[in-house]
């Protein structure tokens, strides 16, 4: 099979851009040992800054902006630009069209089979908290139908999310497969304790604390608001909580209600903002780190648990979505809209030094049940199931979609769909 993988949300730097990379990293070189040529299609603008695994067929892609930042929560993609992925797509003559994350998904034509990661289904859970604007609600929510409709299956991380997408769409089990995530092979503990030291320093850290770390967004259905609380009224005065987040983001953040909060509950010098960090300094955060705490309103995976999990740190974390699936044993749980729940699970881990190493022992192992190459064997058997017998084709309930998408006039889509038709 001629396999394309959407490239565009590799540059991303929240958790479908990590996804896209290790996912693509880990099934091209068995896809093609296994005889399969692997198209990663990607824009111009992130063309430079993503690596690209040996023996796949790059396509770059002319647009204006590229989806990563253009996708955003206020939804600015452009038609052109989507038009232009599209036509890069119908005439790379592809047998399967993978995209790893909705959030970057363009509408394809030409392609037998069409296959859609969908995370989770917060954006019907929280819509509010997502997107500030009903703009941005309204063309994230087209654009998951054009991709629900166009997809031969969709694939989602948890079995949880599975779950909440059979619950709230409506979606059948045989049209689902579960694609499970992973930590990068540099997420392990980190025994250097001067790099672990100098790289602590460099956020404001100070050697030796005792602090809580949250990594991930700075959204507002991250829950970061309810956690300050929580932190507030449970922790002793030498504990600190990092949060780290990109501030640049494209989608929805609250940087300044958290900054806001910190204030009213006098906790500048406790609780730290630091922004950005790279993987080879979150490695030292996870290792030092006394525990990771996740408080999100839902997520479909829960990628940072996982990742602190293999660095040898116990989680405490939000009962909502995919989170007890995903750290087990290894955690301890509250709700996340009760902030003295929140808050007794805090004080339960700071009060009982065995009791977090205990967790801490139990993470190193949960981490190693989780597998990038287990991830991808399990998405290329999700191509290969749907491997042309003869002459493979689309159904019409999918290019219909994708017509509509477009914004073909009734002429040309009805000729875009006798074209099809006359291919099948």
């Amino acid at each position: 099979m001629r396999l394309g993988f959407d490239g565009t949300c590799l540059a991303n730097r929240r958790g479908f851009g990590r996804f896209a990379r290790r996912l693509l990293a880990a099934v091209a070189p068995r896809a093609v040992d296994r005889g399969h040529e692997v198209v990663v299609v990607i824009d111009g603008p992130s063309a430079a800054t993503v690596e690209l695994p040996e023996g796949v067929e790059p396509i770059v892609v002319g647009v204006r902006e590229s989806p990563s930042a253009a996708a955003s929560a206020r939804g600015r993609r452009g038609l052109l630009d989507m038009l232009a992925m599209g036509r890069a797509v119908s005439r790379a003559k592809l047998d399967l069209m993978y995209f790893p994350a909705t959030y970057s998904f363009y509408p394809v034509w030409g392609v037998p089979r069409v296959v859609v990661t969908m995370h989770d289904t917060l954006t019907l859970e929280h819509p509010e908290l997502v997107f500030p604007t009903r703009r941005g609600r309204a063309a994230w929510t087209l654009k998951e139908w054009v991709a629900r409709r166009s997809s031969d299956r969709i694939v989602t991380v948890s079995e949880t999310s599975k779950r909440y997408l059979m619950d709230r769409l409506g979606l059948d089990a045989d049209r689902l497969r579960i694609v499970g995530e992973a930590a990068d092979p540099a997420f392990r503990p980190l025994r250097d304790e001067a790099r672990a030291d100098e790289a602590l320093g460099r956020y404001g850290v100070p050697a030796g604390s005792r602090f809580l770390l949250y990594v991930g967004g700075l959204s507002p259905h991250k829950n970061l608001l309810r956690l300050v609380e929580a932190f507030a009224a449970a922790t002793p005065d030498d504990v600190l909580l990092v949060l780290t987040g990109d501030f640049q983001d494209v989608f929805h953040t609250h940087v300044p209600e958290i900054r806001g909060a910190i204030a009213r509950l006098g906790l500048e010098g406790r609780v730290l903002l630091p922004g950005f960090v790279p993987d080879e300094d979150l490695v030292a955060l996870y290792s030092r780190t006394y525990a990771l705490v996740f408080p999100s309103l839902l997520e479909g995976f829960g990628l940072p648990a996982v990742e602190a999990m293999a660095c040898g740190a116990p989680v405490v974390a939000s009962r909502a979505g995919s989170l007890p699936e995903v750290v087990g044993d290894a955690g301890l749980f509250f709700d996340p809209l009760d902030v003295p729940d929140m808050a007794a699970a805090l004080d339960a881990i700071l009060r009982d030094p065995d009791l977090r190493d205990a967790l801490a022992a139990r993470a190193l192992r949960r981490s190693a049940t989780f597998d990038w190459d287990r991830s991808a064997t399990a998405l290329l058997a999700c191509f290969e199931e749907l491997a042309p017998r003869g002459s493979s084709s689309r159904t019409t309930r999918g290019v219909r979609a994708t017509g509509e998408e477009l914004g073909l006039n009734e002429t040309a889509r009805d000729a875009h769909l006798n074209d099809r038709r006359s291919r099948e």
